[in-house]
């Protein structure tokens, strides 16, 4: 799955090693995740989950030795008050200095942990950083969502006073680097993904 085949790709197709990066932005990325990752470890993966948000979410679902799970906050979602009331300039305000202050610094660390870990695949919900992670070691990334944060942050910049512009773009241009978007119901103009699959409604009884 990587870029240009090496050494670095695991030795058997059978057996894949992904790296999962989940947004700690609430709950809901990370259950939705727990399902995905829990059907890529029963298929004989190893999966390595990146997110900020906790550990019991994947390990109350899943108890494998095939699940690793990494704590590091690389993107922060939004700053409310409440379930309905957003902050927006602080939202801004607390992505430039989680993601884009330390950018160069997250990607250097990125980039030697996902060699370290001989990674095939990457894979965001939603994580812009993790796609030019991912193209700057030589990997293919994929998002897998129904919103990306900079369809989320134009609004906050508009509603800002347009401060913080510069972040839209980077995030975009981050998204960019990712293979295709695996499009979840419910969702959002996404510009940053050229090639879309989209995945059917599913009810259970």
């Amino acid at each position: 799955m990587r870029i240009e085949e090496c050494e670095g790709v695991s030795a058997s197709r059978k057996h894949l090693v992904f790296a999962y990066y989940v947004t700690g932005h609430g709950f809901g990325h990370a259950t939705r995740v727990v399902e995905v990752v829990r059907n890529l470890i029963l298929a004989g993966h190893d999966v390595h989950v990146v997110t900020g948000a906790p550990d019991f979410v994947f390990t109350s679902e899943i108890q494998s030795p095939r699940l690793f799970i990494r704590k590091v906050l690389l993107d922060c979602g939004a700053v409310q008050a409440d379930a309905l009331t957003v902050d927006r300039l602080a939202s801004l305000e607390k992505y430039s200095e989680t993601a884009v202050k330390p950018r160069e610094s997250i990607l250097a660390t990125e980039i030697e942990w996902l060699n370290s870990i001989k990674a095939d695949l990457v894979v965001s919900d939603v994580v812009p950083v993790a796609c030019r992670a991912a193209a700057d070691a030589g990997i293919r990334s994929v998002c897998v969502t129904n919103f990306s944060w900079d369809f989320i942050y134009a609004e906050y910049v508009m509603a800002a006073g347009n401060h913080h512009r510069s972040i839209v773009w980077q995030i975009a241009e981050d998204y960019s680097h990712c293979e295709f978007l695996i499009r979840l119901p419910g969702f959002c103009p996404m510009p940053a993904c050229r090639d879309v699959i989209d995945v059917p409604l599913v009810v259970l009884r």
